[in-house]
């Protein structure tokens, strides 16, 4: 193996990440989501304002990534096949 390949291995490979940084998200989003059942639980009122909001954020984020990573799949796609249509055959 050459010396620019080994020197070229390192750096192509990905991040490792703690256990902390891949579950924090989760974490908080999952005990948000259980804060807005909870309040469900409480009463009426305010409390029901608050049990629709906590429920709601994880939907809307699921939204929002999964709309955000759609729109760069589809654009990933059309580069391929703009790059494949040379003309008509």
């Amino acid at each position: 193996m050459s010396s620019s390949a080994a020197s070229a291995a390192p750096s192509s490979r990905v991040a490792q990440l703690s256990t902390w940084q891949v579950f924090r998200a989760p974490l908080l989003i999952g005990l948000v989501a259980a804060a807005g059942l909870a309040f469900g639980l409480f009463g009426d009122g305010l409390w029901d304002g608050l049990c629709w909001l906590g429920l709601s954020i994880p939907i809307l984020l699921s939204l929002a990534y999964g709309t955000r990573r759609s729109r760069g799949a589809k654009a990933g796609t059309q580069g391929a096949q703009a790059g494949t249509q040379d003309g008509p055959l």
